[in-house]
């Protein structure tokens, strides 16, 4: 039994217990020296992307895509794993290749990683794919719907409300008004439909406004303007007990508030009879569409701020910016906002509450000197400040390439002027029983034709 030859067992475990990348190349956009737009190439450090490593199905995997632009054909790796040899096949080749540090490994398309253990036993392979983004996360993509005009001909005076998976479009053809909606239920507008069912005459197109549920609007009748409803579900209009109304500002869905004016003062209608404010305001201007957001209080859930904006119909030098009103729940009462980075008085504007922010945008401004749908401006706290978006969100004015005939071009400024400044807006919700839909904005012009835009991140299926 004096035997001093030493056993030794050799694990038969073939496990990669850890994956990471190192630096790559990435494309860049930059300025040249005469401020003109330049592509270069830079690097990346990619370690702290973090990879999923499936041990049940061999898959590895980075859930987080690496950025737009990244070079994946030349990535060096950082692979732990258990005791043996670890082997992989590269790109177009058959046979394995003993994997290294400083290995330059092409993942252009999946490639298998195979532990050796010093047992003899060959591991099951792993399949490990790069996932790179192919569209930049915060960049809005648009496409326009040319061939869906709409059934009552070209409509001026538009306001659009998105209300039950439709856009409505209220409109008015010379002396007429008319209804129309599309259904976006797949993020496709279908054809234009009318409604037709006991729909009034002189309608206020300016004030439509969703709330409730549904769609609420004036319409002028013998002496002032009747409240009517458009139930979203049925297309059916009723009239709204007898109350009239010069305007409505707006709908706070969470305190059950259509917010009006009457007689030149501001109040609230929940029901029959409406309500007076206690400090009623009387500088809303009639003849300009109200755009408003609701939004809760971050430090009080019970308590609302409404947000109301139009354009400012003054003829002074100073009528210079966007008019914005401010109407917390707690105080009952509206008040004209004093921007400390004010909006440019915009032709035809339109406010949205897009990506959890408020945006602005519309036709030309004289001062400043802002050309029609140059750019968007945004606001995050409530219509304080406004700030013209320099990056990213921001809408095409493409020039056709005799080149390349079949590309599809947009161009906001000449859209603008081809439709006679006739346009309208409304924002699709994030729909959360599918992540990857919703979140889009319709621009809605004259003849019915649609653009459709949305912040390329809000169209992704969350991986985690």
């Amino acid at each position: 039994m004096d035997n001093d030859v030493e056993q030794i067992t050799y694990t038969s475990e073939t496990s990669i217990t850890g994956f990471s990348l190192g630096t790559l190349n990435i494309n860049r956009i930059g300025k040249d020296k005469n401020g003109l737009d330049s592509p270069y190439v830079d690097t990346l450090d990619c370690s702290n992307y973090p990879f999923t490593i499936d041990q049940i199905n061999r898959i590895i995997t980075n859930k987080d895509s690496l950025p737009v632009g990244t070079y994946i054909d030349k990535v060096i790796t950082n692979i732990t794993y258990d005791a043996g040899v670890l082997a992989y096949k590269p790109k177009g080749s058959d046979h394995d290749t003993i994997w290294t540090s400083t290995d330059s490994i092409d993942f252009t398309e999946p490639v298998e990683f195979k532990v050796y253990a010093y047992s003899g036993v060959e591991g099951k392979p792993y399949k490990v794919t790069i996932n790179v983004h192919q569209q930049e996360p915060d960049t809005i993509s648009w496409k326009k719907f040319d061939n869906n005009p709409f059934s009552d001909g070209n409509l001026s005076e538009q306001k659009a409300v998105y209300a039950n998976e439709k856009v409505y479009v209220f409109g008015k053809n010379g002396d007429d008004t008319h209804i129309e909606y599309s259904n976006v239920a797949n993020d496709n507008p279908s054809p234009w439909v009318p409604v037709t069912d006991n729909i009034p005459s002189n309608i206020d197109t300016y004030s439509a406004t969703a709330w409730a549920g549904n769609i609420y609007f004036l319409a002028r009748g013998t002496n002032d303007k009747q409240l009517y409803k458009l139930n979203v579900t049925t297309d059916k209009i009723e009239p709204v007990g007898t109350e009239t109304f010069e305007m409505l500002i707006g709908g706070n869905d969470i305190k059950s508030e259509l917010y009006v004016v009457k007689d030149g003062e501001s109040g609230i209608y929940k029901e029959s009879p409406w309500t007076k404010d206690t400090d009623p305001f009387t500088q809303f201007k009639a003849g300009q569409p109200f755009f408003s957001n609701t939004t809760t209080a971050s430090y009080n859930s019970n308590i609302t701020t409404t947000v109301a904006l139009c354009y400012n119909q003054g003829n002074t030098a100073n009528d210079t910016t966007a008019l914005v009103f401010n109407r917390i729940s707690s105080d009952n009462k509206w008040e004209e906002r004093i921007q400390n980075l004010p909006l440019p008085n915009l032709e035809n504007v339109t406010m949205i509450y897009y990506d959890g922010k408020l945006y602005a945008f519309g036709g030309k401004s004289k001062k400043p000197e802002v050309k029609p749908f140059s750019q968007f401006y945004c606001s995050t706290d409530n219509g304080l400040c406004w700030r013209p978006v320099t990056e990213c969100m921001a809408f095409p004015a493409e020039v056709p390439d005799p080149e390349k005939p079949n590309k599809e071009y947009i161009n906001f400024p000449n859209l603008y002027d081809t439709h006679h400044g006739n346009y309208s807006c409304a924002v699709t919700p994030k729909l959360e029983s599918e992540t990857s839909r919703g979140n889009f904005i319709w621009i809605v012009w004259e003849d019915g034709s649609i653009c459709r835009g949305r912040i390329n991140r809000l169209g992704f299926t969350p991986k985690w």
